[in-house]
């Protein structure tokens, strides 16, 4: 009983090291982008890399696309719509355009109260494009990312933000990791972030399906087809705000998926606890 006690006196001793693991997580994040936007010049996948990836648009005053959209989607007293043309482009130099309209409800006193969204991908002569939505990409790119993580973990081994922060993870006994240990520990801390990139990859692929009309109306009348992209967001984010942050109001040096997968981040500086 008084090991236990020790022990568990021990563990309120550990340092936080909290802002030390947010510096550590924003490095290696970005750095591991870096080697994404690297492969994709080898691997032709949209990764959806956001530090890498730039959209602008501009207004799109006539074209088929306005001209359908504006027929079959008719506005309502109190609704204004914005038509656009935006390209999306790559780190790597590719680039992908699509046709945006936006429906606006605003109040009696001009404020927007709420909106809706048709976006259509676009091929390079400006046409409607079929069964060239990347669906894969952002799935991959999450995987990579994940095993980066648990190879750079496991072992003795630390990402090199770790080491300049000097913290590693290590098992709730203090010894190194295997690689099965870190690789679970990844696919948990990755869960939320799975969880959207497949809801996301789900919905592309449904609405790949779809005819522009089905499209049209599904985003004009308030359908189901264009509601539960919102539904499923809404449903995720809720989870995982408190996956990430809950641990934050009580913080004792462990997340959630520390506790779960059995470690934690310690200190590898001799004078921290």
């Amino acid at each position: 009983m008084d090991v236990n006690i020790t022990h568990a006196f021990q563990r309120t001793l550990q340092p936080r090291l909290f802002w030390r693991r947010v510096f550590a997580y924003l490095i290696d994040m970005t750095f591991l982008e870096f080697l994404l936007a690297s492969v994709a010049l080898i691997i032709p996948l949209n990764f959806g890399i956001p530090l890498f990836e730039s959209t602008q648009c501009g207004e799109a005053a006539s074209g088929p696309l306005v001209e359908k959209v504006e027929r079959e989607w008719p506005l309502k007293l109190g609704e204004t719509r914005v038509n656009q043309i935006c390209r999306s482009t790559q780190y790597w130099g590719q680039e992908s355009t699509f046709f945006q309209t936006t429906v606006i409800t605003g109040n009696s006193g001009g404020q927007s109260v709420s909106w809706r969204v048709l976006s259509v991908a676009l091929d390079e002569n400006g046409e409607l494009a079929h069964g060239t939505a990347d669906l894969i990409g952002p799935l991959v790119g999450v995987f990579l990312v994940l095993l980066a993580f648990a190879f750079l973990t496991a072992n003795g081994r630390r990402t090199p933000s770790k080491w300049i922060s000097s913290i590693r993870v290590v098992t709730t006994e203090g010894a190194s990791p295997h690689l099965s240990e870190a690789l679970k520990r990844e696919l948990l801390k990755f869960s939320p972030w799975i969880a959207f990139v497949a809801s996301d990859s789900i919905v592309a692929a449904i609405a790949s399906n779809q005819s522009l009309d089905d499209m049209i109306r599904a985003a004009r009348d308030g359908t189901a087809a264009a509601i539960t992209p919102i539904l499923i967001g809404a449903s995720l984010f809720i989870p995982a705000l408190l996956w990430w942050l809950l641990p934050l109001i009580r913080w004792r040096g462990q997340m959630f998926y520390d506790r779960f997968a059995g470690c934690e981040v310690r200190s590898t500086r001799s004078n921290s606890g």
